[in-house]
């Protein structure tokens, strides 16, 4: 897998690492560098995927998740 994708560009089930974020607002959400990431579902309409970080699960917009720098880990 390429190195330095969006998030929304990576594929359901493989972890990702943080690499940078462009908003404060998804930072503190958890999404700051260094933080492992794993896409977990995507919403049946689209649109809307669901990632757990830090332990949660949150629930992002495609443009938000397009704003996320990651690179794949496994």
């Amino acid at each position: 897998m390429a190195d330095g994708i969006s998030l929304k560009e990576v594929p359901l089930g493989l972890v990702c690492r943080v690499e940078g974020a462009e908003e404060l607002r998804l930072m503190e959400l958890g999404f700051c560098r260094g933080s492992m990431v794993r896409p977990m579902y995507s919403c049946v309409r689209g649109g809307t995927r669901v990632y757990g970080v830090k332990g949660t699960m949150i629930a992002l917009r495609d443009a938000d998740a397009a704003q996320i720098l990651t690179r794949v880990v496994e």
